[in-house]
């Protein structure tokens, strides 16, 4: 999702809502530091050891540019127009951007302009697993599981060799972000790859990543000047303001989804918000104005709708969610965005109350954790309650709930639904693949105990990885299932998805390629919604 944010779009959107918002944050904000996971010493001091020494493009170099207040829309025009991509939101005030090794603000007055160092590239959950300090760490360690984040810009090809490069044992899932690879590396081997500027951050892989179960996949939440990485600790002070306040939020559903009765879906969204509230002093009331000041809206929508980050259909990109003012202005910030296009359940599958639970920690102004099994892990499954980590979280931004009798002990929320309806009404009809076409899923219209997931078999081409010329390929296979196979669809990393031909024996002509590594994924989906997947790295010469 976050690779198809256009920049011009971004510029344009930045002109119409941040004119209101920049002053109150220039006050706000007249000291800024900059929040990451890894970072030490809080000081733009460099040291040969610390200091990105690689790169596979020595014409290029990302860095992290940072001003005294928020970006204006000057400024970021004027980065644009010196050739300079800007990639992500660095908090406090901060932009990561990509541009020419030689560049040097081109006359821009800047607080600081840095690259990121080793450390702030490394989970401090890595370095607390393998010992204390990473100096004496070394590559004959045992090794760990993963995840791997390149910078925005980096492609496919150029991830892959760097992973060649340092000789990394690397894992698959079909679900994984676009700029994330899942490897098994040793901390040293760890630290060497942290060296690389075309590297983002590495993190813990979950158990659900390795044994490629099914999981949610969230890219991260966004602001007006592009998406947050997971190396950033703290993006702001929450909707409470600094220290541990409470929080009085409205909320209004403008567009929900049709796959779920009206009734059913906003239980799931209320239970959401009291298991929030549960544990710090925030309070949500229903509204009826979705463009009021400290307003989370909800709303469901397909492709564009509006904002710089469309959504692209079935099984990839859930939901999106801007953080609170600031670094967002209003009225935008806090608001949450669902794909409509998705398979939308209650209790299995695409559960929306475990997507709503990880959308609201954005909303509330928290970050991606890097600990596996943490609601706000960037890859969830079906979740019930907050860990403690998340709890943990919550409670670094707002006032804990039991230590704070001026607030109410309950969330300020309307009489809970009646309990959803034994039967669901049938998912939206199929509808014809769009350009680029996307699968349209169609689970079940009734509820089903079946929990076995289809066999699923390519039979051409016979390996899993396959060195052509060829600008498509054919792909063939055959699937059984306990009840019945209702679909097979795929899907590539150069962004294009189709359905196949047939189930027990199925076929897909001509999947397109692109120069250099593409990966296709085929899944098969049976009468109970259940799915599996097969993988194929086609090389194209």
């Amino acid at each position: 999702m976050l690779s198809k944010v256009n920049d011009e779009s971004t510029v344009s959107f930045l002109t119409v809502g941040l004119v209101a918002g920049t002053l109150a944050a220039t006050v706000i904000w007249a000291q800024p530091v900059l929040h990451l996971k890894g970072r030490r010493v809080d000081t733009a001091v460099q040291t040969a050891e610390l200091a990105v020494q690689k790169s596979l493009q020595g014409s290029r170099a990302h860095r992290i540019v940072q001003f005294t207040a928020p970006p204006t829309p000057e400024q970021v025009y004027t980065l644009r127009q010196q050739g300079v991509r800007i990639l992500q939101y660095v908090p406090d005030n901060g932009l990561l951007v990509s541009g020419p090794t030689d560049w040097d603000t081109g006359g821009l007055v800047v607080h600081a302009l840095e690259l990121l160092r080793r450390e702030d590239k490394l989970s401090p959950l890595l370095e607390d697993s393998a010992g204390p300090g990473l100096a004496v760490l070394s590559s004959a360690e045992t090794r760990m599981s993963l995840v791997v984040e390149f910078h925005l810009d980096v492609e496919e090809g150029e991830a892959l060799q760097i992973l060649a490069l340092e000789g990394l044992e690397m894992g698959q899932h079909p679900d994984l972000v676009r700029s994330h690879w899942l490897v098994k590396a040793t901390m040293g081997e760890a630290r060497r790859l942290a060296g690389w500027d075309e590297v983002a951050y590495l993190f813990p892989a979950s158990q659900a990543l390795e044994e490629a179960l099914l999981v949610h996949a969230c890219a991260g939440a966004v602001t007006l000047f592009g998406p947050v990485g997971q190396y950033v600790s703290r993006i702001g002070d929450g909707w409470d303001g600094p220290g541990l306040n409470s929080a009085d939020l409205t909320y209004t559903l403008q567009t929900l989804t049709e796959k779920l009765p009206r009734d059913a879906l906003s239980g799931e969204i209320l239970k959401a918000f009291g298991e929030w509230s549960k544990y710090a002093g925030i309070s949500f009331t229903e509204a009826t104005q979705p463009g009021a000041n400290r307003n989370l809206n909800f709303l469901f929508a397909a492709g564009n709708h509006g904002d710089p980050y469309p959504f692209d259909g079935p099984s990839r990109a859930l939901a999106h969610t801007f953080y609170p003012s600031p670094p967002n202005p209003e009225p935008i910030a806090g608001d949450l965005h669902f794909d409509k296009d998705e398979s939308w359940r209650i209790g299995n599958d695409v559960d929306v109350y475990s997507v709503v639970l990880h959308e609201l920690g954005h909303a509330l102004g928290l970050g991606h954790s890097d600990k596996p099994g943490a609601v706000m892990y960037a890859y969830y499954r079906q979740a019930t309650t907050l860990t403690g980590e998340d709890i943990d979280a919550i409670r670094q931004l707002y006032a804990t709930r039991d230590s704070n009798p001026a607030s109410p002990q309950t969330p300020v929320l309307p009489p809970t639904p009646p309990p959803q309806p034994p039967d669901l009404p049938p998912a939206a009809p199929p509808q014809a693949p769009t350009n680029p076409p996307t699968p349209p899923l169609s689970p079940p219209s009734t509820p089903s105990k079946d929990t076995t997931p289809p066999s699923l078999k390519i039979a051409s081409p016979s390996s899993t990885s396959v060195l052509t010329a060829s600008e498509s390929i054919h792909i063939r296979g055959t699937t059984t299932d306990n009840v019945g196979v209702t679909q097979v669809f795929w899907t590539s990393s150069v962004g294009k998805a189709g359905i196949a031909a047939g189930t027990a024996d199925w076929k897909i002509d001509a999947v397109p390629l692109l120069k250099g590594t593409n990966y296709i994924v085929v899944r098969a989906m049976d009468e109970a919604g259940n799915i599996s997947w097969r993988s194929l790295v086609v090389r194209r010469q």
